[in-house]
């Protein structure tokens, strides 16, 4: 993707723009319904209770967050709509607010209250540099909102951002979209690339590439309805997962075990061993974060058998054809229904194998400690 695109000299950050206003709470407006310019359906699908192994494991508050969606046999069918707003601020992970800053509400995705009002001191003070110094809105035409909470996420990317691209590009080519993206480092960079390459996207004529500073819009296009992260998952979203995946040929390893051994906290206790067995019992060890995109495709394309951490390598189950026997080896205290999703509008075999934490916090979360995996649970696990 180019290098980031960032907003006249002199334009604040969040963290400048928090000193100079008294924090104030932003107006929570919808989305107008005269904005829709393209309206879809999202087919209904039935959905199964995960099969669960510890289930005692989990924590009752973390349980009860989780069932209320495991328990729901028939997700019914909803609209999705692509809206065109004028005269809007895009800031920090998504959040858009009108002209006189207002925010509207169906851009808020799991931000913190703290996070929202940094947003709109900095939107606030940016309204008033921008009129002091007559600068204009970004005008080439319309730009499409793929940035969310969760930008540095493989998975969010690849199931929430990604896919309002491809409908965009597929269904809106006469607007000759370009599509905002957040500026990540590294290997998740080169990854967002190469999704939106495979998706026919020219990324040095229509992609811009921002942090979280406010940037100004005259003609902002916004998907809205697609997924809500925990709660819902269109199947819209695996047509481009599927555009991604369409002329990559599957690898020839039939059996994954997908490894964080690199990522440093949620690993399995004596994973060396754990490796071992499941290279004995013809697994290929894979780390997808260390693989370009072309090549994790190809793996999980190709894998009947497919065994790993709940993490954001795991997403690449959307790419395993349906009936694909997947077991997410998951910390006891974990709140996630995502993995469950995909599994679910894919059509696989989901085992989810609760395990008990082990060692200090080593991530951000407080499940990202170690994990036990018992000796029964291995074996299963493996068993022919």
């Amino acid at each position: 993707m180019p290098a980031s695109r960032r907003g006249p000299p002199g334009e604040g950050t969040a963290q400048d723009a928090s000193w100079n206003f008294i924090r104030m709470r932003p107006t929570v407006i919808s989305l107008p319904d005269d904005a829709v310019i393209l309206a879809l359906t999202s087919p209904g699908f039935d959905a199964g209770y995960p099969r669960l192994v510890n289930k005692p494991l989990i924590p009752p508050p973390i349980l009860q967050s989780m069932e209320w969606a495991w328990n729901t046999a028939r997700f019914p069918e909803r609209p999705v709509r692509v809206l065109r707003l004028s005269d809007v601020w895009v800031a920090m992970e998504g959040l858009v607010f009108d002209r006189d800053g207002n925010l509207y509400r169906e851009t808020i995705t799991q931000h913190s209250e703290a996070e929202v009002d940094l947003a709109h001191e900095a939107v606030l003070a940016s309204i008033e540099r921008w009129a002091d110094l007559g600068w204009d809105a970004d005008r080439e035409g319309p730009v499409l909102l793929c940035k969310k909470r969760g930008v540095g996420n493989y998975g969010h990317w690849m199931m929430e951002m990604l896919p309002k691209a491809h409908i965009v590009h597929s269904r809106l080519p006469e607007l000759d979209a370009r599509f905002l993206v957040a500026d990540v480092p590294g290997r998740l960079r080169e990854t967002m690339a190469h999704s939106l390459a495979m998706l026919g996207i020219d990324l040095a004529r229509r992609t811009i590439v921002v942090d979280d500073a406010p940037r100004r819009f005259a003609d902002l296009l916004v998907v809205d309805g697609l997924s809500e992260h925990g709660g819902f998952m269109s199947p819209l979203v695996l047509d481009g997962v599927d555009r991604v995946a369409r002329d990559v040929v599957p690898a020839g390893a039939e059996r994954l075990f997908v490894t964080r051994q690199a990522t440093g906290f949620r690993r399995v206790v004596d994973e060396d061993d754990l490796t071992a067995h499941a290279e004995a019992h013809g697994y290929t060890l894979v780390d997808p974060g260390a693989l370009p995109l072309p090549e994790q495709v190809a793996l999980f394309k190709g894998a009947t058998r497919i065994v790993g951490v709940m993490g954001a390598a795991m997403t690449n189950i959307a790419f395993a054809p349906p009936g694909a026997c997947v077991v997410n080896l998951t910390p006891a205290g974990m709140p996630d229904t995502f993995f469950w999703f995909i599994a679910t509008l894919r059509g696989l075999d989901y085992t989810e194998i609760r395990c008990a934490p082990s060692g200090p916090v080593r991530g951000t979360m407080p499940w990202d400690t170690d994990l036990i995996l018992s000796p029964d649970d291995r074996d299963s696990i493996f068993a022919d």
